[in-house]
């Protein structure tokens, strides 16, 4: 069935909207390429076109296997916010027997496939579905519930509680078919069966924003951490001498405009590790004892490693999934970073202090994040603690997403 199958994904990433509905969208069309389907993608703008090029080129050197080539149409009509206004540039690409799109898939006969339009947007409407169900079969990924998405196939990896799918369920009334909760959250290859050994003492720290940082946030703790290692400024309840043998890795998207800046703190500050469009995340993340991540995908991704992690938003989409992290107990939520900077920072910082302490204690994990949210006085963490984070972020995530998804996109 896979054989005679094009999957056309509609999504876009730039400088406004960061790069994870690409991301997530390129490792679904890997693992459809995997299962023997042909792949390509729509794009609004050429930031996209570029980004989606930068994920192709390093497949093969973070996989160990080459990607078929993956078409991109750079559509003419298009903007990432406004879907509606492409739908005749759209229809007409659809529209059976595909002429147009025959003539940007050069290398097979786009007559004998069958499509299935997969759109990651955010500026969805139900108009837009409504004009192409009598063309193709649709999927939609979903974050946000915004309507009833009347799609053939819908996917939302939130994390569920139990007692919450129902609602869930219920939410999606016109989808065709459901893939719902963290099992099929689409991660990336190289994230597949692997996992961090917990250490006993904390020496590398990932500090991550995705593919862009538009509140500054590496920026901002860069310069927290030079104060702190030159004694100009430090909370009265940091162990300065803790932090000062911590090296900070700072992954710098492309699409981070502080790029310059960090690089000349870096160059002053040994403990600070610059890297620069990371192509291999999950090397990357490998080598760390704790993580400070905007909220997002890398959430799934530092769960599927095992990483003691803590996670802060930067945008009101990231919102539900930092809460649900939270209330599961996998990954502590510092807050927003665009209302309440200061109370972030602490946060963070007092994380790092607490889950970098040699003194071995009987206290919980639950009960150190207690104190620092609280701001009880300090609680003694150690490997033990460590341990338990990573064993609650083990059960939610096991790497096989995408798969999952392409499988079910198999048999739609």
């Amino acid at each position: 069935m896979g054989a005679n199958r094009l999957i056309c994904f509609r999504t876009d990433g730039n400088s406004q909207i960061a790069s994870g509905h690409l991301v997530r969208c390129f490792s679904i069309a890997l693992a459809c390429q995997r299962a023997g389907m042909e792949v390509c993608f729509l794009v609004s703008d050429k930031e996209s076109s570029l980004l989606l090029k930068g994920l192709l080129n390093t497949v093969e050197k973070t996989d160990g296997n080459a990607a078929n080539h993956i078409p991109v149409i750079n559509l003419k009509s298009a903007a990432y916010n406004h879907l509606e206004q492409e739908l005749p540039e759209i229809i007409s690409l659809l529209s059976f027997p595909y002429p147009a799109i025959n003539t940007f898939i050069h290398d097979t006969n786009v007559t004998n496939k069958e499509i299935v339009y997969f759109i990651d947007s955010y500026y969805i409407t139900d108009k837009y579905f409504s004009s192409l169900k009598p063309l193709v079969k649709t999927a939609y990924l979903d974050d946000l519930q915004l309507f009833d998405y009347p799609a053939d196939l819908v996917i939302n990896y939130d994390i569920i509680p139990d007692e919450l799918m129902p609602s869930y369920r219920a939410a999606y009334q016109n989808a065709g078919k459901l893939l719902l909760g963290a099992a099929y959250t689409p991660l990336r290859p190289q994230f597949l069966n692997r996992q961090i050994t917990i250490k006993t003492k904390v020496t590398d720290i990932l500090i991550t924003t995705g593919g862009s940082d538009p509140c500054h946030f590496c920026l901002d703790f860069a310069r927290q951490i030079l104060l702190i290692h030159t004694g100009k400024s430090c909370p009265p309840s940091l162990s300065v001498p803790q932090i000062r043998d911590i090296t900070f890795h700072l992954a710098v998207g492309k699409l981070n405009t502080d790029t310059q800046k960090l690089r000349q703190l870096a160059a002053s500050l040994p403990l600070l590790q610059l890297h620069e469009a990371v192509s291999d995340m999950a090397s990357l993340m490998e080598k760390c004892d704790l993580a400070v991540s905007a909220a997002g995908t890398t959430l799934y991704e530092l769960c599927a490693l095992g990483i003691p992690s803590v996670s802060f938003t930067m945008a009101d989409n990231q919102i539900p999934s930092a809460n649900a992290f939270h209330q599961e107990r996998a990954i502590p939520y510092m807050g927003d970073i665009r209302n309440e900077p200061d109370k972030v920072f602490e946060n963070v910082l007092s994380f790092i202090d607490s889950m970098t302490c040699m003194s071995y204690s009987d206290c919980c994990f639950d009960t150190a994040i207690s104190s620092i949210q609280e701001n009880s006085p300090k609680v003694s963490c150690s490997f033990s603690q460590r341990k338990t984070a990573h064993d609650a972020m083990r059960r939610f995530v096991d790497g096989q997403g995408a798969l999952r998804i392409a499988a079910a996109l198999k048999e739609l």
